[in-house]
Parts: C-alpha cells; structure tokens; sequence
C-alpha cells in the first residue's frame, strides 16, 4: 500500500511540471565534428604532415570556424499566433569543449508581424551556410576564397556573432527580409562614444532560384579594423534542380583601422557545384579574392564527397588548395639608407607567392 501512495505521489509531482509546460517546448540540440588532414605548403616555413583538427582549411590548422555547437532552444506559446523564444548555443572544440565561445544567445518574440530577437546572434550579412563544404577544411571561408571571421573583421563576416544585436526577420511574399543593429557600447565602456553596426538582406524566392543580396555598415564599430570604417556588400545566388545545386556569391569589402589607414580592401566570390547521386553529394568549388594593394591575391579549388549515413550523420573526404598568387614586394627602389655611405640604397625584396594543399577526411555526427 504504502509503495502504491508513494508512485502515485511520484508520478504527480511529474504531472504538474508537464502540465504547466503544455504551452512550451524545450528542444536539446548539438552536433560535433572532427576530421584528418594532411598538409603540405609549397613553402619551407610550413611543417607538412597529418593532423587532427575540427575545421580551418587548407595550411590553417584550427578548431575554430566549424560547425560544433551544444544548445537549447525554448518556444513558448502565448496565445494569438504569438510566440516567446529563447536559444543558447554554445561552442564546441574537441580539443577544449564547451569553453571556446558563445554562439547565439537571444530572446525574441515570434508571429504575424514577424520574427524579433535581442542578444548575441549573427549579422542578416552571413551566408556561410551556402557553401556546400562550409565547416570542413575545404570550405571557401576558410581558404580565402570568402570573408571570414579572422583578423579585425570578429563577427562582422560570415559565420560570426556579435553581441548586444537586435534582428527583425519577416518574409513578404516572394521577398525575404533581415536587418539588424549591433551596439559596441563604446570604447572603454563609454556609452556616449558608442556605434553601431547596421546590416541587412533580402532574398528573393524565384522558385529554383534564392536570389540574395546583403550589406553591412560598420563605421567606428569597435571591431570594425579596431574602431575604423567597414562596409562590405555582396550578391549571391542558389540554384536547385533535380540533382544539380549551382552556388554563385560576389563580395566587395574595405576595412580601414582606426587611424584611417587600409587594413582590407578586397573583392572576391566563389562558385559550387554540386551532384547529388543517392547518399551522395559531389562538390567542387573555385574562389578567387583579388585584395588591392597588398599583391596578396588569393586562389581557391576544392573537390569533395559527402556520404550522408542520415539526416543527423555525414562523413565528407576531398582535396583543398589555396594559393596566394601573387609575389609581395617590400622597400622602396632608389632610398638612400640614412648614416649609410653615399650611394647606398635601401633593397628591394620579392617574396614569391605561397600556395597550400590539404587531403583529408571527417565526420560529423547532430542530434
């Protein structure tokens, strides 16, 4: 009797929890990556060999810039096609776990009039996800061939979080829209030298084609080359039939520090192709980034092959190269060297242009 009164006292403390949560649902989700690789540089400066790393791309040995994350996503339904959100996603290294940095942590409100969010979250700006081998070492983000997350650009690239952002999101018809406003919070905490970020995309769903178009203004953002002006603006286009998926993207983006002077001034776009055949996805992609001013252009080919086991499990193999093409040129001809004897001038040094290989293989499991 007595273990009759205690399971049915058991089951009610569980049944008031899941009585008041009947207007909710709670959605645990994460996905991990990891994958072999061997290196070789045309340069004698770079060790060529096997490594084991989550991401980066060809000669760039990393765990950041993939696709691991651990996260929950809370929707809460308030009556009248109203609905609260809530989402906290974290990174994911296999070489650090969960202490490397925060994805999207936000708060919003969804229904008729749209989507609203405030907290950490990516710009409307980011379209890393149209790459067919993002994540992978052969994705074109990480081999130059797109903007990325490196350097001054933080979350301004594609891929990336900022925080303090607010984002709105509706769709009207044929037209998607996305714009968004990131805070700095000034220099130093000093809210009144505070700037903004303001970014924004439209998509047009001409049915086998998304045709798509984003900018970002970043002036004095903070991260923004350390506090100098940034714009960045591109035009892409994805194209499905039947087996065949076409991805086209053109980006132009200037990046200045903050005394003014050019960090980046770069344009560039990629080009996939994929064939689908069963479980199988053939992708090659070619980019080219041409960065005035710094003779460092950039050449970009992958050539991969993605198994999908499932919808939550995907094994990917392939070849990455990335070349930069151009030779650097440092010194100015004709200088003479001060205290030097007459007639001494200051050399001129060519450096010949670095190009780098990547063969490898991974997996990547999500729930």
């Amino acid at each position: 009797m007595k273990k009759q009164i205690l399971a049915v006292a058991v089951a009610g403390a569980f049944a008031v929890p899941a009585f008041a949560a009947a207007d909710s649902s709670v959605t645990l989700f994460g996905q991990l990556q990891t994958q072999i690789v061997h290196h070789t540089s045309s340069s004698d400066e770079f060790d060529s060999g096997i490594r084991s790393h989550d991401a980066g791309g060809a000669g760039w040995i990393t765990d950041g810039n993939g696709p691991n994350r651990l996260g929950v996503m809370v929707n809460h339904d308030l009556g009248n096609g109203m609905t609260a959100l809530l989402k906290i996603e974290q990174d994911a290294q296999t070489s650090r776990g969960l202490n490397s940095g925060a994805r999207d942590q936000f708060v919003g409100l969804d229904g008729n009039f749209g989507r609203l969010t405030l907290g950490r979250q990516n710009l409307p700006y980011a379209t890393a996800g149209k790459d067919p081998l993002n994540g992978t070492f052969m994705q074109a983000r990480g081999n130059g061939a797109r903007l990325g997350t490196g350097g001054d650009v933080g979350g301004l690239g594609n891929g990336s979080y900022l925080d303090r952002v607010v984002k709105y999101s509706n769709s009207f018809g044929m037209v998607g829209l996305q714009v968004a406003a990131a805070m700095d919070n000034g220099a130093e905490g000093n809210s009144e030298n505070s700037e903004y970020a303001l970014s924004g995309r439209l998509n047009f769903d001409l049915g086998a084609v998304d045709l798509y178009v984003a900018h970002t203004n970043a002036d004095d953002f903070r991260e923004a080359g350390r506090g100098g002006d940034f714009q960045a603006t591109k035009i892409g286009a994805d194209w499905k039939s039947g087996p065949f998926r076409l991805v086209g993207e053109i980006e132009d983006y200037e990046m200045e520090d903050g005394t003014g002077a050019t960090v980046r001034d770069a344009t560039g776009g990629f080009i996939s192709g994929t064939y689908t055949m069963g479980r199988n996805d053939f992708v090659l992609n070619l980019g080219h980034t041409r960065n005035d001013g710094s003779n460092n252009n950039v050449d970009y080919a992958a050539l991969g092959v993605k198994h999908n086991f499932s919808n939550r499990v995907m094994a990917f193999a392939g070849v990455s190269y990335t070349s930069f093409d151009d030779d650097a040129t440092f010194g100015r001809p004709n200088t003479t060297v001060p205290g030097a004897e007459p007639g001494t001038t200051i050399p001129v040094v060519t450096v010949g242009g670095e190009s780098f290989t990547a063969v490898g293989a991974g997996m990547r499991v999500s729930f």
